[in-house]
This record gives C-alpha cells, structure tokens and sequence, in this order.
C-alpha cells in the first residue's frame, strides 16, 4: 500500500519544490525596474518616445525612488513637450536625491513649456549649473529671452552656449529661430542648414527647416522636409502639426485632415489640430460646424490671432454681422496695419448696415494707389449706402481695371520723429528702421528715404525687407531696373506673394512679359492653390488671348471664391466668349451685370458679348448707351 502511495508523495514534493524555485527564481522590484529602464534606452535609441514613456513609467512604479528613471522620465517628457509632467518627475527625483543643480537645466525647460518665463529665468540664472549641463541651460535661457521680446539678451545667451557646444545641432536651430524673428531669413537658413550638417536626423532641425522652406519658396517646396523629419520619428506632434497645415495650404485638405486626426490620437487634447478641422470646417461651408470644433481647442490657444479670425468669418457667414464687427474690431485694434482685418471689418459693418462706419475702416485701403478691387468696389456700395451715390463711380471705375495690384504695407502707426529716434537708437535693426523708411518714403522724400534704405539693406543682407523697401523706393523714383535687381534679391531669401507682385509687375511694365510669366509659373508652381496668383496668372492669360489657359485659372479661382465676385465672373466672360462659347460667355456675363449694374467695366463686356451673340440686340444697344452714360459720370 505504501508502494503504491509514493508517487503522489513524491509529486506533491515535486509540485512543492517547483513553486519554491518559482518563488526564487521571481524577479526583485530593482530588476524589473532595471529591466524597464533598459527597455526605455532601447526604446529612445530608435526614437520611439512614446514607448520609451511607457517602458520609463514601468520603471518608476517599479522602484518610484530611482533616481536615473525619474531624471530619464522628465528628460522625455520634455521631448515630448510635456511641461507640467516632466516638473512633476523633477521634484520627485529631487526628493529622490538628486541634487536639484544637477536638473536645473531641466527645470528651466520644464517651466519655459509652461509659460512659466519668470520662474525658469530664475532657475537658469541663479543655480549654479554643472559645466555640463551650461550649454543646454543657456539655450533655454535664450528661449525664455526670445519670448519675452528680449532679442539682444537672447542672443547672447545663444553666443555662449555656441561656444561651449559648437557641435550642438540645437544650439543652431534655436539660432536660426531667433534670426528669423529679427527678420533676417537668410541667417536663420544658413543657422538650420549648418545644424542639419551636424545632425542631419535632427526632427526639430527638420521642422524649422521645412517652415522657412515654406516661407523662402511655398508649400509645395516645404513637404518634403517635413516628410524627411517624419521618418526618424513619425509621432512627433509638433512635426505633424506644421505638416497637416502645410497640407491645408497646398490644396490637400483630405491629407490634412488625416494627420489632425493622427495628432488628436497622440495628444487628445491637441489645440492646432483641432484649429485645422474648424478650418476644414470653414472651407467646407460648414461653419456651424467649424463654431462648434473650435471651442475644443481651449480658451488659451482660441486667443490667438489667427483662431479668433476664424471665429469672425464664420459669424459672418451664419449671418452674424454685429457679432462679427465686435470681434473684427478688438482684433484691429491690435493688428492695425492687417489688410485683411480692416476689409473684413468694413464688410462687416456694411452689411450690418453701417456703412459710414465701413467708409471709415475701408478709407486707410481704398484711398491708395495699390488699393485692390474688392476693397473699392466695398467703398462704392458703402457710398451708395450712405446715399452718397454720386461719390460709388470713381471707385467702381478704379475697380474694373482687370489687374492685381501688389499691396504695399500700410502707414505705420507712429509719427516721423517717433520713428527717426527708434531708427537712431537701433540702426542695424530691420524692424525698427523700416517704418522710418516707410514714413519718409510717404512724405515723399525718396532721397533720404533711399539713402537709408541701401544702408539698411548693406547692413543685413538676409533680411528680405531691407532689398524690398529698396525695391518699393526706386520704382517710385521710376527706376524699373534698380528696383528689379533689389526684388530678385528679397526673392531669393523669401518668395512670399507680395514679393512676386512686385517683380511680375516691374517687369511687365519694363516690357519683358517672358520673364514675368516665368516668375509667376515659378510662384505658382510653389503655391498652386494662391488666389492671387491665380487671378494674375489668368488675367494675363486673357490679356494675351491665351483664352482656354485663362478659362482653366479662372474658373479655379471662382470654384473657391463663387458667384459674388463681380470683376472675376465678367472676365470670365470675356475668356469664354475669345474661345467662342458665347453661350458660356453671356450667362457669367449676366450674373457679373447683376451684380454690379453701375460698373462700368462689366456693363462694356456684358454689351458686347450679347452684341457678337445677336440674340438681344435692343439689351446689346441699352447697356452699350449706359456705358457711355456711366463714363460720362466719372468725367
């Protein structure tokens, strides 16, 4: 009997001796802490911040007093623009032991993510920070500068951190930021270039890059850096930000919307991402829908320029005009000089029905010599409005010229002498020169202005303003080929729209439409979805009798802007009927005449293509007689 017992005893024994070799063989909290931590530098070799997060937070729970896992949760969480969490791993490792000299720099940057400016000047400043870790904290030191508008200080703090780490890819980004801020474009690519050089892996190398890509050329030109950067790291938020705006901006509103909705799976809470879907919103015509996104992107980023101009034209286009003037006006307020603001505004007040008010706002525009259409046109029927009828032909006259006029800053809100003692205290500085040169130019004193000008363009050569306010001061002194030679030089550190109209519209006027039209292409090969530029690249087009060329453009721009754009729909015509589609030529024909039945431009065109048609002769002679009585008027 006990024979045949012996094996459950010796299994139980078995059973037994296994579970206790289990429990022996079962790892310690340190082991799996080290484990995870191990998992975590794996995790951050391939770039991988987000799982290099998790394997961190492992580790910690394991051990909540390792110091090397608390330092190394803080450091990517910072990587991870996580402010708030990595102070949080901060104060614990400093309770931990570590000594709070040895994360200072990290604290810095903690508190600077937060906005915290104060409190990380005072950390950066004040400890005294291991040799180490100097160069790290002085970059941060020269953020917090920046964003308190201290530029000199600023670059200080970078010039030394430059020395102490010269080979620090970073320390070059954060240069090539700052020179962008004080305008001077060309130093702040050579900046990111030489850091992309030392690192050419660098995400926020790549990131900055691509942003000046798309300032320096377009769009289209700037995807390709921010592809490039998303390979070493396709989760980096700020990267896939910049990317699904530049996507916006190219036409690729679907791609856009694909990586807003990437950015929310990352970060829930992100703002810009959902600041894009209310734009895609907006562009969709769904502006009740774009008010009910936007509130999801937080009060803070909603207080933003650019939010809060979106909110305005989506009260507008509910039909909310008191709303949207209230708005428009507190934004005015503090962009006095935004062209777009102040014509949205007098559009507003308009059609809320204030029209002298509108007459108001509209005047610092409409009474220029580069005013553009639609802000005359707005003029004519606040005029009208304000039963000053009498006083709507001139500016419809002005109106009908079938040209897209480069727009020149408007007047700087200072007087001369304000501006004489800013431009003496700071000779070398863009921004405050160049409203002197600007006033002075709009006294009329070219020579001065000029002279001021060529000092200021010789002392910052990479700064795209200093050769277009060269540019802006010769054509007024009417000498094309100066003025020409100083745009191609802004253009070749920034391409932006309004450094295009000038040059197309100096060459065109010097007689060498080759070279325009190239620029243009080149422009728009950049920027494909530019109204601008595809309004221009019609009319000339038409201008030429390129008729099915200028009947593609066009129609491109009126399948965003609709059936409201007077000028556009009679030019329209006036492309269709050159191709022989009267029928095509006469509908648009009618709907601009319906429009705007006092301009004297569409009344022309609407009368001859119903003349070449033959079908209504007797319109044909009415309009034909108006015309005629309309240019009388403005005689």
């Amino acid at each position: 009997m006990m024979l045949r017992r012996w094996p459950i005893i010796v299994l139980a024994a078995v059973l037994i001796i296994s579970a206790s070799g289990m429990f022996l063989l079962r790892a310690s909290p340190k082991d799996d802490a080290d484990t995870a931590f191990a998992e975590a530098q794996q995790h951050l070799k391939s770039g991988d911040l987000r799982a290099a997060r998790v394997a961190l937070l492992n580790s910690v729970k394991a051990d909540p007093k390792s110091k090397q896992a608390l330092v190394a949760q803080a450091e990517v969480e910072l990587a991870l623009f996580n402010g708030a969490a990595a102070q949080a791993s901060l104060e614990r490792a400093i309770l931990a032991g570590v000594p709070e000299t040895d994360v200072a720099h990290l604290q810095g940057q903690a508190f600077w993510m937060q906005g915290k400016l104060a409190d990380a000047e005072t950390v950066l400043t004040k400890t005294a920070i291991p040799q180490a870790n100097r160069a790290y904290a002085l970059r941060t030191l020269g953020r917090v500068q920046m964003d308190k508008g201290d530029t000199v200080s600023a670059l200080e703090s970078f010039d030394e951190a430059m020395r102490l780490a010269p080979n620090d890819s970073r320390n070059w980004t954060d240069l090539a930021r700052l020179r962008f801020v004080l305008a001077n474009q060309k130093g702040a690519i050579d900046a990111v270039d030489h850091a992309l050089k030392l690192n050419p892996n660098d995400v926020r190398a790549l990131e900055f890059r691509g942003r000046l890509m798309r300032s320096q050329f377009g769009v289209v030109a700037a995807l390709p850096w921010f592809e490039r950067g998303l390979q070493f790291n396709a989760t980096d938020v700020p990267l896939l930000e910049e990317y699904a705006l530049t996507l916006g901006e190219a036409g690729r509103n679907r791609d856009m919307l694909a990586q807003a909705r990437k950015i929310i799976a990352l970060d829930s809470s992100n703002a810009k991402a959902f600041y894009l879907q209310a734009v895609l919103a907006a562009r969709a015509g769904n502006c009740a829908l774009a008010k009910r996104i936007l509130p999801k992107a937080g009060s803070t980023f909603n207080e933003m320029p650019a939010p809060r101009l979106l909110d305005a034209i989506c009260e507008y286009e509910l039909g909310n005009f008191n709303r949207t003037v209230v708005l428009l006006q507190r934004l005015l307020a503090e962009q006095p000089r935004n062209r777009r603001v102040r014509t949205l505004l007098a559009q507003a007040m308009y059609r809320a029905g204030q029209p002298l008010d509108a007459l108001d706002v509209i005047r610092e525009i409409a009474a220029r010599p580069d005013a553009d259409s639609y802000s005359l046109i707005l003029t004519a029927r606040a005029f009208t409005a304000s039963d000053q009828p009498q006083r709507a032909t001139g500016p419809l006259n002005d109106a009908a010229i079938s040209i897209v006029r480069s727009a020149k800053p408007l007047p700087e809100p200072m007087s001369l002498i304000g501006a004489a003692d800013a431009a003496r205290r700071n000779p070398d500085d863009a921004r405050a020169v160049l409203p002197y040169i600007r006033l002075l130019a709009a006294a009329g004193d070219l020579d001065v202005a000029l002279a001021n000008a060529v000092r200021l363009q010789n002392r910052n050569p990479g700064v795209a303003d200093a050769h277009l306010i060269v540019g802006d001061i010769e054509e007024a002194r009417g000498n094309l080929p100066a003025a020409i030679a100083a745009y191609d030089k802004a253009r070749a550190i920034s391409f932006t729209e309004p450094i295009m109209l000038r040059i197309v519209d100096a060459l065109s006027r010097a007689e060498d439409q080759k070279a325009a039209d190239e620029t243009l292409a080149a422009y728009l090969a950049y920027n494909p979805t530019n109204l601008t530029a595809l309004r221009l690249a019609g009319y000339r087009n038409l201008d030429a009798g390129l008729w099915a060329n200028a009947i593609k453009l066009l129609e491109r721009v009126k399948a965003r802007v609709g059936y409201n754009d007077s000028l556009l729909l009679a030019n329209l015509a006036r492309a269709y009927a050159g191709a022989g589609r009267l029928e095509k030529a006469t509908e648009y024909a009618a709907i601009a005449y319906r429009i705007a039945p006092a301009n004297a431009m569409v009344t022309r065109i609407y009368a001859d293509i119903l003349k070449r048609s033959g079908k209504q002769p007797k319109a044909a002679r009415e309009l034909a007689a108006k015309v005629t009585a309309l240019s009388t008027q403005r005689e």
